[in-house]
């Protein structure tokens, strides 16, 4: 096997695999049931919830 081929085989498997993995993080992020989780998630840092309040004084 030469440089050439391996180093066209390795290019071609890093693209599959690369494709493979958005795929499953596209499918993971967009899975019926995740809004919801998203949104309380996109409101967690502006919730008044009196954390640590007990150490400032």
């Amino acid at each position: 096997m030469s440089y050439e081929t391996a180093a066209s085989w390795g290019g071609t498997i890093a693209s599959v695999l690369f494709t493979v993995f958005f795929i499953g993080v596209l499918i993971f992020i967009f899975r019926p049931g995740s809004t919801e989780t998203y949104e309380k998630l996109a409101r967690a840092p502006l919730e008044d919830d009196d954390i640590g309040e007990e150490n400032n004084g």
